[in-house]
């Protein structure tokens, strides 16, 4: 099935909110405990406002326009640490689960990939979920250590900070 991509906007901030919100639900419950989930997923699963009108954070659309993914990158880390002239952050992923395996978050990493070069940019890191870190790896990714990371309310969130040349 061919996907398009397209470049958010803010009216897009409902739909991309019940993505994630299906996505980090589904596919979180492997690798964290429920207690964990319970505190962070009302804080990663709201569509953030800067991305959706940075130009840089891409939707994943079936021909028919159903939204089946998300993501993007920035200049600025989610975290403030580790920001290079020449680096860019990976933010905010999510894929439908019921279109996991389907090429669709690759379609978005490549944009990811294209546009931040285009920007000068020669290194892309992240911070990804515990059972994200084979999908970044297969994008080129390596990792580089376990972090937790600090959400809003002081939540602590296992993640992995991960890195790749562009």
């Amino acid at each position: 099935m061919p996907f398009l991509i397209r470049v958010a906007v803010l009216n897009d901030e409902p739909a991309v909110s019940a993505l994630l919100l299906k996505s980090y639900t589904a596919l979180l419950k492997s690798a964290y405990d429920a207690a964990t989930l319970a505190k962070a997923l009302p804080l990663i699963t709201r569509a953030r406002p800067e991305l959706l009108s940075s130009g840089s954070y891409y939707l994943a659309e079936t021909e028919d326009g159903q939204l089946v993914g998300a993501g993007g990158w920035t200049k600025a880390s989610p975290t403030g640490r580790g920001e290079t002239e020449n680096n860019g952050n990976i933010r905010h992923f999510g894929t439908d689960p019921e279109f996991t395996g389907q090429g669709i978050g690759r379609l978005l990493m490549q944009r990811c990939f294209s546009d931040a070069k285009s920007h000068g940019l020669s290194e892309l890191n992240c911070y990804s979920t515990l059972n994200g870190e084979r999908f970044y790896r297969a994008c080129g990714f390596e990792s580089i250590e376990r972090v937790l990371v600090l959400l809003p309310g002081d939540v602590e969130f296992p993640s992995i900070r991960m890195t790749c040349p562009l």
